[in-house]
């Protein structure tokens, strides 16, 4: 398999070449992520890495770290069991998200992805608030989104929701799925080319593994989801880069129940570019757009140009990138 097989381009060359050393160094791009040690493929084919002691203490937080996605440069002989890690490229793009729980903490998710799939079901799971979180994070991280919305098969309204989304969306493609009937897929094509990597993200039980194997990847475990509140199990639980038949590469994720942006402030402006354009019309220019007179914001919610649910939304997400930048 050739390095550009596995998404290489002109951006990694150029980085490459002005490497020290580089001449005793292999490129290699981490597939999955183990109990201290890491998946990778090079150009002789798959390996296990490890981490050399210099990186580790090197690395001041979790972005120091290699993840799924990423491309490292190994040295050492092939044919041993573990390869160390010499370091890691710079990277294109990096998605990641607050870690659960914690306020001041960064949880790399997935590295130099082209495009993310932001997967909700279109059953129990279906969340307007929940998605533009989840758009506020990949914006935040450089990576271009795209709403998919699986188990059209479960609901008779899934225009009137993939309405819904669009309204959120800001012009983002949405796409409707039915994973039983295998409608809908064709919309997905033109994002799964040679070389090109696309991330899955989502809550457990929103259908990522099934839609994975549909797109012709290695066949990942799938799971029930409870009818009660449709949540799923976590049918995948590590990060695992996929290569597709056709050449796309695939980052499968675990299901989080939390996806918070780490650094808001750029996502969160292109998320809600229409609160905050219309914000710049009000009277006062610290308006929390709620009880203040003369409010644009809160005439485009009366005149129903803005749902009071988003505004509800850019509210407490706003409270939340302030407490961010309070803890650190």
């Amino acid at each position: 398999m050739t390095l550009n097989e596995l998404g290489w381009n002109s951006w990694f060359d150029e980085i490459y070449n002005s490497t020290p050393g580089k001449e005793y160094l292999v490129p290699a791009r981490i597939t999955a992520e183990f109990a201290g040690c890491y998946g990778a493929e090079t150009e002789k084919g798959s390996c296990l890495l490890s981490l050399s002691g210099k990186i580790k203490h090197r690395s001041q937080s979790a972005e120091g770290i290699p993840v799924v996605g990423d491309w490292v440069l190994v040295t050492g002989d092939e044919k041993a069991d573990r390869l160390p890690v010499h370091c890691i490229l710079k990277r294109r793009t990096l998605l990641s998200r607050r870690a659960a729980g914690r306020v001041n903490t960064i949880q790399p998710i997935a590295a130099n992805a082209d495009y993310v799939f932001i997967v909700q079901g279109l059953d129990g799971n279906f969340n307007l608030k929940r998605l533009d979180r989840y758009l506020t994070a990949v914006k935040t991280s450089g990576v271009q989104p795209v709403i998919v919305l699986n188990k059209a098969d479960l609901c008779p309204e899934c225009m009137e929701k993939k309405k819904a989304a669009e309204t959120v969306a800001g012009g983002i493609p949405v796409v409707i799925l039915d994973s039983v009937h295998h409608k809908g897929y064709e919309a997905l094509v033109s994002y799964m080319q040679p070389g090109r990597t696309v991330a899955f993200i989502g809550s457990s039980g929103v259908g990522k593994s099934t839609i994975i194997n549909e797109l012709g990847a290695e066949k990942q475990r799938t799971g029930q989801v409870k009818a009660k509140d449709g949540k799923g199990m976590h049918t995948t639980t590590t990060r695992r880069l996929l290569r597709l038949k056709n050449g796309a590469l695939l980052v499968d994720t675990p299901g989080m129940k939390e996806f918070a942006a780490w650094e808001a402030s750029a996502g969160f402006r292109e998320n809600f570019a229409d609160i905050e354009a219309l914000a710049l019309q009000c009277r006062f220019s610290n308006c929390r757009h709620d009880t203040e007179p003369e409010c644009a914001v809160k005439k485009a919610v009366l005149e129903g140009k803005i749902s009071v649910q988003r505004l509800d939304n850019y509210r407490k997400l706003k409270e939340e990138m302030k407490s961010m930048k309070k803890y650190r």
